[in-house]
């Protein structure tokens, strides 16, 4: 009898917890959108999604199982040479403590979300309200700001000083930049892509799904993000074919039909956009290259910053390589790019093999968004929760949680 009143509590944690940090997830992947102040953000995260997770980590008595499979395993020896360059290195730019809490907080994280991806149902419900909620903010900021604040559909004027990255009331859905912004919306229009042709939907379900990614294509256009535009390309394309049913084939042609529209009918926009060129990241880039005998193969330190002053007449300065795998390397050093190209790679092998798992397929159209947003754009993943988690560590939860079915072993 006293036994199984101890153990009624934990049966009933061991009932509720998908749905706990199920809630939590959606707080973390859409909670950037309605919250206009980061602490309360960054509370709510905390509380609904980490503190939850450590906990279910710790009754599962760290699941092994979770980090036994290669790129489990691989990201933990990531993580430790994080760990070692953060407290090691004199160039870092925190000390243990910070290296520490980061390291543990994308470890709870990414098991948070591989442990409800094993929940296939209520991680199906999650993604459909972290649609639903981007998809509507997105509509939100084009109706307040082409309709409240007028502000003209001119392409110079939008190019030049008018991209979108916020709603531009109270402070809601501000995403800093018009390129983190785009990323952001992109992982949505790319998962909103992943509903339409997985799930066996009515037909005002798919209008209310095609309605949503329009709105969500629409303000990553306006952000004029390249770097969001070619990513969500990849991601959506790849997605498409990963499920090659009707719904796909005719997205598919319709959307090859209207980018063969846009070419003609915005020529002129798409000739200067081409004339923009790489935005000076060649001269970045170079840089970089200049500089790699200094820091090859120990690295510049975690968190440290690549510093970069462009020649005259130019005013500004940058403080990271504008490319993720640069970046890294310049940070962490040979050991750390070698253990971060391994993880990519054994991801996306897991991903392939597990491609009879509908998840499975979404995470890989995911990470392909993540593979080429950073190539130009995102400077870190060892940092507080950012709209850069969403678009990384996201679908390396995915493809972290799925599982290949034993059915399918002798197929693919």
């Amino acid at each position: 009898m006293i036994s199984t009143q101890r153990l009624a509590p934990l049966s009933r944690f061991s009932n509720a917890w998908p749905y706990v940090l199920g809630t939590g997830l959606v707080v973390q992947l859409t909670g950037l959108l309605f919250n206009n102040d980061g602490s309360r953000y960054a509370t709510q995260t905390y509380l609904s999604l980490f503190v939850p997770a450590l906990l279910l980590l710790l009754f599962r008595r760290l699941s092994a199982a979770t980090w036994r499979q290669p790129s489990g395993g691989i990201l933990l020896g990531l993580c430790a040479w994080v760990l070692l360059c953060g407290w090691l290195n004199p160039g870092s730019s925190s000390g243990p403590s910070h290296w520490s809490k980061i390291v543990l907080l994308v470890l709870l994280y990414v098991f948070a979300v591989a442990s409800l991806v094993r929940q296939p149902r209520v991680f199906a419900g999650l993604l459909v309200a972290a649609v639903t909620v981007a998809a509507v903010f997105a509509w939100l900021t084009l109706y307040y700001q082409f309709g409240v604040l007028d502000k003209p559909l001119d392409y110079q004027a939008l190019r030049l000083t008018g991209r979108l990255s916020e709603l531009g009331w109270n402070g809601l859905a501000d995403l800093d930049h018009p390129i983190v912004a785009g990323l952001y919306y992109g992982v949505f229009a790319v998962l909103a892509t992943g509903l339409l042709v997985a799930l066996p939907v009515r037909a005002w379900q798919a209008a209310l799904l095609v309605l949503g990614m329009l709105g969500l294509l629409a303000y990553i256009l306006l952000t004029f993000s390249r770097g969001a535009w070619f990513a969500t390309a990849a991601g959506v394309v790849v997605m498409l074919l990963l499920f090659p049913n009707l719904k796909a084939k005719t997205l598919l042609g319709s959307g090859t039909l209207l980018l063969l529209a846009a070419l003609l009918i915005f020529w002129p926009e798409i000739q200067y956009e081409r004339q923009v060129g790489l935005s000076h990241r060649e001269l970045i880039w170079a840089n970089w290259g200049e500089r790699l005998p200094t820091f090859w193969l120990w690295g510049a330190g975690a968190g440290a910053d690549f510093e970069f002053v462009f020649p005259p007449p130019a005013q500004w300065s940058v403080k990271h390589a504008h490319s993720l795998y640069l970046q890294f390397w310049f940070e962490y050093g040979l050991p750390g790019i070698l253990l971060l190209v391994a993880l990519l790679a054994s991801l996306l092998w897991k991903g392939w093999t597990c491609r009879a798992e509908p998840l499975a397929r979404l995470g890989l159209a995911l990470l392909a968004f993540a593979l080429v947003a950073m190539v130009s754009d995102i400077y870190a993943i060892f940092h507080r929760p950012s709209p850069y988690w969403v678009v990384f560590w996201f679908p390396v939860g995915i493809l972290l949680g799925v599982q290949r079915p034993p059915s399918a072993s002798g197929a693919a």
